[in-house]
Parts: structure tokens; sequence; C-alpha cells
């Protein structure tokens, strides 16, 4: 099992736009890297554990596609690019009121 720990949605992307630039941060390719090993951090893991810190209610709204269960697309992906769900485990620390968009997402609410 692999992790990606202390990811903070309000300063790091989750998913890069189309107009981004290639090389553009974001959450979506650090996890594509590890479980594909197609990058410098690849490790070809089965599993990934990644740790969101949501300190506000817009933090919540910007993770709603990256952890719902369906694959992860962008407008210029292809079916081999999909992040698929398989093997990954979203621990989402949120501080105060927690959303509907998250909660209608969650398997597991402590």
């Amino acid at each position: 099992v692999d992790g990606i720990l202390d990811i903070n949605p309000s300063s790091y992307k989750m998913m890069k736009s189309l107009y981004d630039p290639t090389d553009t941060p974001n959450l979506r390719d650090d996890i594509l890297q590890i479980l594909h090993g197609d990058g410098p951090t690849s490790k070809n893991s089965r599993f990934v554990a990644i740790e969101l810190k949501c300190n506000s209610v817009d933090a919540q709204l910007q993770i709603r596609e990256i952890i719902e269960d369906t694959p992860s697309m962008t407008a210029f992906s292809t079916e081999k690019s999909a992040l698929y769900k398989d093997g990954l485990i979203f621990c989402v620390y949120i501080k105060g009121e927690l959303t509907p968009e998250i909660a209608s997402r969650a398997s597991l609410i402590i």
C-alpha cells in the first residue's frame, strides 16, 4: 500500500483543466503515476491511500468528483487514461460541517 498524505484541496489541484500546462501538479495524475508506473514517482502499486484535509466547505466541494466511485475522466482523457477507483481509499478530514455532497459519496463516516 502506498500513500499520498496531507493533500489540501484548497491549494492543490484535484485534476488539471484543459487549459493547464501538461506539467501542472494534480492529485489525479499523482495517483495514476503510482498505480500505473508512468512517471518519476511511479511504483506500480495496487493499493493507494489518499489523505485529504478539507478545512472549508469549498474544499469539500472540490473533492466531490475524485472521491466518488465512478471512473475519473477529464475532457481530454481516453479510456486508457481514465482513473478507475479500484484499490483506492480516500480518507477525508473535515473541519466543520459535513456537506451532503461528501456524505452521499462516503462509505464510512467516523
